[in-house]
């Protein structure tokens, strides 16, 4: 892992904030190129006709993919045989006899007893697959199946012997700090198999599809099997893609300009899926989300002023203006809202990511009006009516209102005469 840029960087769009070890995907994508070379040397070849030279590149490639294929099957008993006997035997005692032990202690014992019965079958396993690799004499083929059962059983084995692991406790000569060391040392056998595995698959489609191409080559071309080629080479460049969209997720690139606020990565780290490992706040103008109710949200439209206020800033308003609103509602326990998002007008240095802001939306003004309290206005269906008080009397009068402020004050469109009294209910008489 390399990390270019610390806290308080400046960086521009698209440049490199953090570069993961990528060394297994340049594996990956070396190996789909390889692939995609011989396919395409393959459609070549048919296309040309079956010549001398080309039975021979294609005898080349059968037997680079075969001795590929060894070498694959050899490491894979390696890599096997090093996670049980060189990792996984350190948390047992007797590991290679029927009496093995584990040396944790696990509350589960079905999950110990089924652990110390895979190790005591993995004594003859690994024995086994030794003898039948020193005794093959060039025929990886037939020995292909069977590794890759055999590590699927080890890695079974592991895959317990990690959750044992995650529930074991300290005691004894255990200490919680060798438990951790227990984990990370089965967790790279874990890897180390299921990278065999890999490899061992990849390493057995190669092989298989340059015998295939090798048959083809002596059979001679169809116009069938030059349009079967092409298929193939659109799907190596298919592999070779997605191993370069693998491998181009390992750099860690700015989508914006703007200043690095959090940088949690450090060298050696393990990253894991779904923990930000850097964090950044862009160049442009900060915004505000905010959930409109369905009963408010045709008051709002873009363009809309905002005034805005914070707790940490007491007393001063902010200038912004809506610049979206959701078309779809968003559902919470029943309750439709409607998403809007305000941008501030003014970068000012006092406004941070992650401030809780209170927005107040301006939908409509007028430079003077008649007002009375919200909760003096009484509406009865269609209609709307307040108590006007006189000398005598409280009187019942239908009103036409109009706009409404956040202050809750109401907009007296007509109905109410100049100096006229209204009884508000949880207010003063105004």
């Amino acid at each position: 892992m390399a990390i270019p840029v610390a806290v308080g960087d400046h960086v521009a769009a698209g440049q490199t904030l953090i570069v993961l070890d990528s060394s297994s995907q340049a594996a990956a994508v070396a190996l789909a190129l390889a692939n995609q070379e011989a396919q395409q040397a393959r459609l070549d070849s048919l296309q040309a006709g079956t010549r001398p030279e080309q039975l021979a590149i294609q005898e080349t490639a059968v037997a680079q993919a075969k001795n590929a294929l060894a070498n694959a099957l050899m490491t894979a008993y390696t890599n096997a045989d090093d996670a049980v006997h060189a990792k996984a035997d350190q948390v047992f005692t007797n590991p290679r006899n029927a009496s093995v032990q584990l040396a944790i202690l696990v509350p589960d014992a079905t999950l110990v007893n089924r652990i110390q019965t895979e190790r005591v079958a993995l004594e003859p396993l690994l024995s086994s697959w030794h003898t039948a690799l020193a005794s093959a004499t060039g025929d990886s083929e037939s020995l292909v199946a069977p590794s890759k059962t055999d590590l699927k059983s080890i890695a079974a084995f592991l895959d317990d012997l990690t959750m044992a692991l995650a529930e074991a406790q300290p005691g004894g000569s255990v200490s919680a700090a060798t438990l951790v060391g227990y984990q990370t040392i089965v967790n790279t056998a874990r890897l180390n198999v299921s990278a065999a595995l890999s490899s061992l698959i990849t390493s057995d489609t190669a092989y298989t599809s340059a015998t295939g191409a090798l048959t083809l080559a002596r059979a001679g071309a169809t116009q069938n099997d030059i349009d079967a080629q092409k298929a193939v080479v659109d799907a190596a460049r298919a592999s070779v893609a997605a191993a370069e969209a693998a491998a181009a997720q390992t750099r860690i690139s700015a989508p914006v300009s703007g200043t690095i606020t959090a940088q949690n990565a450090s060298l050696g780290q393990t990253a894991v899926p779904g923990v930000p490992l850097v964090s950044m706040i862009a160049d442009g103008k900060y915004q505000a989300d905010v959930q409109i109710s369905e009963a408010d949200i045709a008051k709002v439209k873009v363009n809309d002023a905002v005034e805005a206020s914070f707790g940490a800033y007491p007393g001063v308003s902010f200038a912004a203006v809506v610049t979206t609103v959701d078309p779809a509602a968003t559902m919470s326990g029943g309750v439709a809202s409607y998403g809007v998002t305000v941008t501030f007008r003014d970068n000012d240095p006092r406004l941070l990511p992650g401030l809780s802001a209170n927005l107040r939306i301006i939908t409509a003004t007028k430079d003077s009006a008649t007002l009375e309290p919200t909760s003096a206005i009484i509406t009865d269906g269609d209609q709307k009516f307040v108590y006007v008080k006189s000398s005598k009397a409280v009187i019942k009068t239908p009103v036409t209102t109009g706009i409404e402020s956040a202050s809750g004050m109401t907009e007296i469109v007509s109905g109410l005469s100049a100096g006229a009294l209204v009884h508000a209910f949880g207010a003063p008489v105004q």
